[in-house]
C-alpha cells in the first residue's frame, strides 16, 4: 500500500511539472520527483538500486539547474496558481493509487491474485527493471548521457555563455 501511495505521489508531482514557471520551483519539483520515484523503486525492489539511481539523478539535476538558475532572470513566485494545480494533481494521483490498491485486493479475493498483482506492478512502472525492460533502461541511460554532454558543451569555459567579458 505504501508503494502505491508513493507511486501516486510521483505521478502527481510529474503532472505538476508543466505548471512551474520559475527555475527554482521547477528544480524543487524535479528533485521531489526524483526522491519519490527512487523511494518507490526502493520499496518495490532493491533499496541499493533506488539509492544509486537517486545519486545519478541528483548529480545531473544539480549541474543542470544551477546553470539554468544562473541564466534565468529573478522572478517572483506567483503562489496560488501553482498551489491549486499541486492540490488537484495530488488528489488525482492519490485516487489513482488507491484505485490500483483496491483492484489488487479484488483480484486477490477473486482468486486471480498473481494476475492482478502483475497487472498492478506493470501499471506502476516496475517492469522497467525486469530483464524484458532492459532496453528502456539503456534508453534512459543514453538520455542522461546526452544531457551530461549538453551541459558540458554549454559550460565550456572559453566559448560558453558564462565566459568573462573582460578586455
Amino acid at each position: 500500500m505504501s508503494a502505491m501511495i508513493m507511486f501516486s505521489l510521483c505521478m502527481s508531482v510529474a503532472a505538476v511539472l508543466p505548471l512551474m514557471a520559475q527555475p527554482l520551483s521547477l528544480g524543487f519539483c524535479i528533485m521531489l520527483y526524483s526522491v519519490l520515484s527512487c523511494t518507490c523503486i526502493g520499496l518495490m525492489g532493491s533499496s541499493w538500486y533506488g539509492y544509486i539511481l537517486f545519486l545519478v539523478y541528483v548529480g545531473g539535476l544539480l549541474v543542470m539547474f544551477a546553470y539554468v538558475s544562473a541564466l534565468a532572470p529573478n522572478n517572483f513566485f506567483t503562489g496560488l496558481g501553482s498551489l491549486i494545480g499541486v492540490l488537484f494533481f495530488s488528489v488525482l494521483g492519490l485516487s489513482y493509487g488507491v484505485s490500483c490498491y483496491v483492484i489488487d485486493q479484488v483480484a486477490v479475493v477473486m482468486g486471480v491474485g498473481d494476475i492482478g498483482k502483475m497487472k498492478v506492478l506493470s501499471d506502476c512502472g516496475y517492469g522497467i527493471v525486469l530483464p524484458s525492460g532492459v532496453s528502456v533502461m539503456v534508453f534512459l541511460g543514453l538520455v542522461l548521457l546526452v544531457n551530461l554532454l549538453a551541459v558540458v558543451k554549454v559550460c565550456y569555459y572559453q566559448r560558453g555563455p558564462l565566459r568573462p567579458h573582460l578586455s
